[in-house]
């Protein structure tokens, strides 16, 4: 049965690039410049879905380099959804609906949902149920579009998501979207099984519908079939990395061009993501309109770019203000701090943990010597203000590390205060506080995760130390939002009806109550040397020796420090 072409018909438009008005489009309430739109007429339609807000989702590079390479190809018109069109659409207008031209997302033919964070897992769920196609791939049936995942969760672990899509994309858009396309483009018209054949045959495109997962007695993954079951994570290769491609107000970053710095990190923080999924690449400064006021420099190796100097003089000469991400303290050349003075009040660092043992064991091995001498080098060019980000519940960490984040605080006010008072001026701190979180793919895969009532105990202490302390703010990441994000990031495809149940508004202590499974044992359960996990299938053997041998090597750092 082909697939219903009449979805490529409705409500023609001629193709534009230019402004779309906030009052006509629901979320956006501001111009946004950039927009493509495009008549539907002869054109495949695809939808760039982001299960979250417009503000959030559109301060996601990933979501403009999707909506550009795709509106670049041949035969194809692309538009956006957000979750909250979904929330606000009612009356003549219900479910989800397009920024550009308002159509209902079960009126596109493919929709990719790009996933950056975990707890949006819940909100694609959602937004499946509100566009009325069914959160299941098994409830869609033929002319339903296909629903396709990408994304950073994607590729560490896609398997709690595994039975909510019909494909997965496992790669950079750059290296997989075209080459995706161009084959939708030429079987669409093939039934809707046919087709999913077809569009599985790259490497890097995974079938979950292909694997098969059995589980022992004990709750592990027992086997894959067929056991030589592999997905390639395929990486870009070229040399210039992603942009902003429209312009607005309503994101975090307003009316703020966005370039990708670097992509990945150097680093490779044993806890992080980043760093661990693909290979640290960097670009110089692209293309920028004479318009553009202000560039951010996207990425979480920024510190690391060898020309960041080079590149944020060369914005200053032209005009443009930089503006700069969390930076790496140890890394950032102070130079840079100088260059950006004029226009940035505060500087955000990653500073993680306030015991020097535990900052080795995560890679970021400062003493505490170093931290005090940078701040008070950075506070000698200007009196800013400081976001410091901290971990709790990272292994091998003790009550004793949990204060030291409040006299760590503390002497780094001293210090500001001494550099401010030579100018009359001195910044506040904020301290926030997030639980440590063990992602898959990550050498700290293994690791337990401290329980929610260590969790909470670590915070009240934070909270009364911080509360004391002068010109200082404490703020910290949900403990019980956390725990979710734990099973989430390790979880495999039986969570699938955990995240049903929270998508139809059940909340998660009634979750945790009715739920067959026990999810402490996604969260706080350490893993064996040998257990096969979920995502094992990704990773590979080779792979998972070497981030066995890099968790061996913390521990034995930490197993020293104690001695």
């Amino acid at each position: 049965m082909a697939r219903r072409p009449d979805r490529r018909k409705r409500n023609e438009h001629s193709e534009v690039h230019g402004k779309v008005h906030g009052t006509a489009y629901g979320t956006t309430h501001e111009t946004e410049r950039g927009t493509i739109i495009k008549e539907w007429t002869g054109r495949v339609p695809v939808c760039v879905t982001y299960p979250n807000t417009y503000f959030i989702g559109m301060s996601n590079l990933a979501v403009h380099l999707l909506y550009k390479t795709i509106n670049a190809l041949p035969g194809v018109v692309c538009e956006r959804v957000f979750f909250e069109e979904a929330k606000l659409g009612s009356g003549r207008e219900p479910g989800p609906r397009s920024i550009e031209s308002r159509k209902p997302l079960d009126a596109f033919e493919l929709i990719f949902i790009t996933i950056s964070f975990e707890m949006d897992y819940i909100n694609a769920a959602n937004l499946l149920s509100l566009a009325h196609l069914g959160p299941l791939a098994r409830e869609r049936k033929e002319g339903d579009p296909l629903v396709v995942g990408g994304g950073i969760c994607v590729m560490a672990n896609p398997e709690p998501l595994a039975g909510f899509f019909d494909l997965f994309i496992m790669g950079d858009i750059e290296a997989t979207i075209p080459a995706f396309i161009e084959t939708y483009v030429a079987h669409h018209e093939k039934g809707r099984d046919e087709l999913i054949e077809e569009l599985s045959k790259p490497e890097w495109v995974y079938n979950p519908g292909h694997l098969s997962v059995s589980y022992g007695q004990d709750g592990t993954v027992a086997g894959f079939e067929p056991a030589s079951s592999r997905v390639r994570i395929e990486r870009y290769r070229g040399k210039h990395l992603s942009t902003s491609a429209i312009m607005t107000e309503q994101t975090e970053f307003s009316n703020m061009f966005l370039v990708e710095g670097t992509r990945g990190c150097p680093s490779r923080c044993p806890f992080c993501l980043t760093g661990a999924i693909g290979p640290f690449v960097y670009d110089r400064l692209p293309s920028i309109d004479d318009s553009v006021q202000d560039v951010g420099i996207i990425g979480g190796g920024v510190s690391f770019h060898p020309a960041l100097v080079d590149l944020i003089k060369e914005l200053k000469a032209r005009g443009i203000r930089p503006h700069l991400p969390s930076l790496r303290m140890d890394e950032v050349p102070l130079e840079v701090i100088e260059l950006v003075s004029e226009e940035v009040k505060t500087l955000t660092f990653g500073i993680e943990a306030a015991a020097e043992r535990l900052r080795r064991s995560i890679g970021k091995p400062l003493t505490d010597e170093d931290i005090y001498e940078r701040i008070e080098a950075i506070m000698a060019i200007k009196s800013f203000h400081l976001k410091l980000y901290f971990m709790i519940g990272l292994y091998g960490e003790r009550m004793e590390d949990v204060e030291k984040i409040v006299e760590m605080a503390k002497h780094i006010m001293h210090l500001m205060i001494r550099q401010g008072a030579k100018r009359g001026t001195v910044g506040s701190i904020t301290v926030h506080a997030s639980p440590f979180v063990p992602k898959a793919a990550t050498p700290f895969q293994w690791l337990p995760m401290d329980d929610v009532s260590s969790l909470k105990e670590k915070l009240a202490v934070l909270k009364r130390g911080l509360g004391k302390a002068a010109n200082t703010y404490f703020t910290h990441e949900s403990v019980k939002y956390s725990f979710l994000q734990g099973v989430l990031a390790r979880g495999d495809r039986r969570v699938q009806d955990v995240i049903l149940s929270l998508a139809g508004g059940v909340g998660l202590a009634k979750v945790q109550r009715e739920s067959p499974i026990n999810l402490n044992f996604y969260v706080t359960r350490e893993r064996g040397a040998d257990e096969r996990f979920p995502w094992d299938f990704i990773t590979g053997e080779k792979e998972k020796a070497r981030l066995q041998k890099q968790l061996n090597t913390v521990l034995a750092q930490l197993s020293s420090s104690k001695q």
